[in-house]
């Protein structure tokens, strides 16, 4: 079953049971909060606009760095195939051929469970270093050690790159606005609805649920190799294949 319906079912039915749990408070107070205006619309105005303000901060800022973390796996992967050609024309650079192939191959498999965990593959890090260790194993042109040791430079820093990706994108505080801003929302429909009818009631639904989306986008979208939307290892698959492709 597709997750993401999974995911909105269970935010629907949330959004429900907020939504009768004002209703049924509501009816118990016995209407005593209708008697006079608690908050003054201006003021929820105010705060909503300033809450959606932090929420569209928090999302654009997440945004663009998972589509940055995305161009740096492509920026690394294609460094390991830069490296991988040029190296075909080297003489002796067969284990290092063998061991890009190798390296690539071990993110794909291993690495990229790991990254879901928050944690890099030790394996792959070694697979790295292998790569170095053929390295310097060339003895060829020194122009042409030059281009391999520039794109494997820019290979490791990518890599540098997608481990820092693995933390939060977002400082701690702003989780706290985002918890507490859902909370007042809940809070402020409960006095700022005196008069609840069907379509206000079917308001307060369509509020609870877009906001408690908006909330679980930014959560999922704060680590670009966790969650539902992740980033996957296509980059370096489509490299693996051409490997194994050329003579």
């Amino acid at each position: 079953m597709n997750p993401f319906f999974i995911l909105f079912s269970v935010i629907t039915v949330v959004s429900v049971l907020i939504s009768g749990a004002l209703l049924l408070v509501r009816r118990k107070s016995g209407g005593r909060w209708r008697n006079r205006e608690h908050i003054h619309s201006a003021v929820f105005e105010f705060f909503t606009t300033l809450y959606a303000f932090v929420i569209g901060f928090a999302i654009v800022t997440l945004w663009s760095a998972f589509l940055t973390a995305k161009m740096n796996v492509t920026r690394e992967a294609e460094s390991m195939m830069i490296v991988y050609r040029t190296a075909k024309h080297l003489p002796g650079s067969e284990p290092l051929r063998q061991a890009i192939a190798s390296y690539v191959k071990t993110v794909i498999d291993g690495e990229w469970g790991e990254m879901e965990k928050g944690i890099m593959s030790p394996e792959a890090e070694q697979r790295f270093e292998a790569i170095w260790s053929r390295y310097y194993e060339l003895k060829s042109d020194p122009n042409q050690l030059g281009q391999l040791y520039t794109d494997l430079t820019e290979a490791a820093r990518q890599r540098s790159y997608r481990s820092t990706m693995l933390q939060s994108n977002l400082y701690p505080p702003v989780y706290v606005i985002l918890i507490f801003g859902f909370i007042s929302v809940v809070f402020s429909l409960y006095f700022i609805n005196r008069e609840p009818t069907v379509v206000s009631l079917i308001y307060e639904f369509m509020v609870i649920f877009l906001v408690l989306s908006c909330v679980y986008f930014v959560f999922d979208l704060d680590t670009p190799f966790s969650g539902l939307i992740i980033l996957k290892p296509d980059a370096f698959q489509t490299v693996y294949l051409k490997m194994l492709s050329l003579p």
